[in-house]
């Protein structure tokens, strides 16, 4: 059964009403404030992020694609029916692929549930409630900060993780650093999941999986030729 709680939740000096589904845990009133670790997550993606006051929770904001004022038609069919209307939201979309992760035994953020506004004048449609980990390094700055020996390490758990979510009847669509985090424990948490299943095809499987491997999102050619190197070697002594 699929359960929904309404809650008014203020952020940016204004209170916004959301309707949120599949709430774990989440205390009657809500009250989100950007810090100087949520404007760092801002750097590295084009989504707006807010903590708790209590430091519990982590809120993920994604707003509307288009203007309503200059682009009517596009926000009116994507941005309020298609993603209000038709629940086809970033937040639910995303909450969607963390469950996948989590099931193929990566670790995620406890999620504690999805959101969306249907007034059209919050152009803040999508909210995604997750677990605050603020220990946490992202895993960019995390990986800048090993030698090249411990990078290499780190390109091995990661491209271990992939073929993992691989192993199970997906890839991910954005694979670089920063879709992760690294506890103090060194553990990879995966905060970034937009998954698409992969192919049925056996032939086809190994380019899809090459393919989630660029020289940007991996920061330089060498690293994306010791992953893909790394990948081929376990992917294929697995599947023979």
């Amino acid at each position: 059964m699929l359960s929904v709680k309404l809650l008014d939740i203020p952020f940016d000096d204004a209170r916004r009403r959301y309707l949120v589904f599949q709430p774990w845990r989440l205390p009657d009133r809500l009250r989100l404030a950007s810090t100087t670790t949520t404007q760092e997550f801002e750097q590295h993606a084009s989504s707006r992020f807010y903590v708790s006051d209590d430091q519990a929770l982590l809120a993920k904001v994604v707003p509307d694609k288009f203007d309503k004022r200059r682009q009517p038609f596009n926000w009116f069919a994507r941005d309020y029916l298609e993603k209000r209307w038709l629940l086809q939201t970033d937040a639910h979309k995303e909450f969607r692929s963390l469950r996948i992760l989590r099931k193929a035994g990566l670790r995620t953020p406890t999620c504690h549930g999805w959101g969306l506004s249907l007034n059209p004048r919050n152009r803040n449609a999508s909210l995604l409630l997750m677990e605050y980990l603020p220990t946490a390094r992202p895993g960019g700055d995390y990986f800048e900060s090993l030698d090249e020996a411990g990078k290499r390490r780190f390109l091995e758990r990661f491209v271990g993780e992939v073929i993992q979510l691989a192993r199970s009847g997906f890839v991910h669509r954005d694979l670089h650093y920063n879709n992760l985090l690294v506890t103090a424990s060194d553990e990879i948490v995966w905060i970034d999941a937009h998954v698409r299943p992969l192919p049925a095809k056996a032939s086809a499987q190994w380019h899809a999986l090459a393919q989630t491997l660029t020289i940007n999102k991996l920061r330089g050619e060498t690293y994306r030729a010791y992953a893909e190197q790394y990948m081929h070697a376990l992917w294929h002594s697995e599947t023979g």
